[in-house]
């Protein structure tokens, strides 16, 4: 009995530091929320918000917009979406007009060449890597979503119909290419604001024809289908090309 009531109290000494370990878990992890700035959270979510009304296209080029007016749009303080925008500026997806308000970035030669290079050599090497994976296994996962995404893709070829559902397509379709791959640092590339995959505004001043986009991944994907590597890798440069070309 002795013996079983130390292994008891041992037992409820144990269960009470446990206890007393997740409550302090729990108060440092409220304190630490509590110290954390309400402007960063809302940072954050205005710049997810302004993202996605470049990708909808709900900026146009050459047109200045406010940072009130921005504000009022978000129904958010000045302050966050000020923080966003200089994000975005950092990015260079918008230029910041002193006293005139923000708009749009506009590409200089160089960042185009860049863009270009980064799509030929990374997307031109998943593309021709992709086809050699087709032919070894015509079942290939990723070569089955592009296809559906080409289906898709058909009801936005029309400049009338919805940009931001167009560009979704376009931009899915380049995704699957790189994570064809399946490397993860190949995949993290996606988020690092090279190549054509994130910038719709590069098409937003209707000067590259959605119908000349989709057939390029037509070729692109013919290609991969064929299981011809360098067809594939030739069809993407020509793509990039064709992004290159219009601006």
């Amino acid at each position: 009995m002795f013996l079983y009531n130390i292994t008891m109290n041992f037992q409820n000494t144990s269960i009470t530091l446990k206890l007393s370990a997740i409550s302090f878990i729990i108060n440092t992890v409220c304190i630490i929320k509590e110290a954390i700035p309400m402007s960063l959270f809302l940072k954050d979510e205005a710049y997810e918000q302004l993202v996605q009304m470049i990708d909808d296209g709900k900026f146009e080029y050459d047109k200045k917009y406010s940072l009130n007016q921005i504000a009022i749009e978000l129904n958010m303080s000045k302050t966050p979406v000020r923080d966003a925008i200089q994000k975005l500026a950092d990015e260079k997806r918008i230029d910041i007009l002193p006293s005139r308000g923000i708009q749009l970035h506009m590409p200089t030669a160089d960042e185009v060449k860049q863009h270009y290079h980064f799509s030929n050599a990374i997307e031109g090497y998943c593309v021709a890597e992709l086809a050699k994976a087709y032919a070894k296994n015509p079942k290939n996962i990723y070569v089955r979503r592009l296809k559906y995404i080409m289906q898709d893709m058909k009801a936005y070829l029309d400049e009338q119909t919805d940009f931001g559902e167009y560009f979704a397509l376009d931009r899915q379709f380049h995704i699957e290419l790189i994570d064809s791959l399946q490397d993860p640092y190949f995949s993290s590339l996606k988020s690092s604001g090279m190549g054509f995959l994130n910038h719709p505004e590069l098409q937003l001043n209707e000067k590259v024809p959605r119908q000349d986009v989709y057939a390029c991944h037509e070729k692109i994907l013919d290609a991969i289908c064929k299981g011809n590597h360098s067809a594939a890798f030739d069809a993407m440069m020509e793509h990039a090309q064709l992004m290159t070309n219009q601006l």
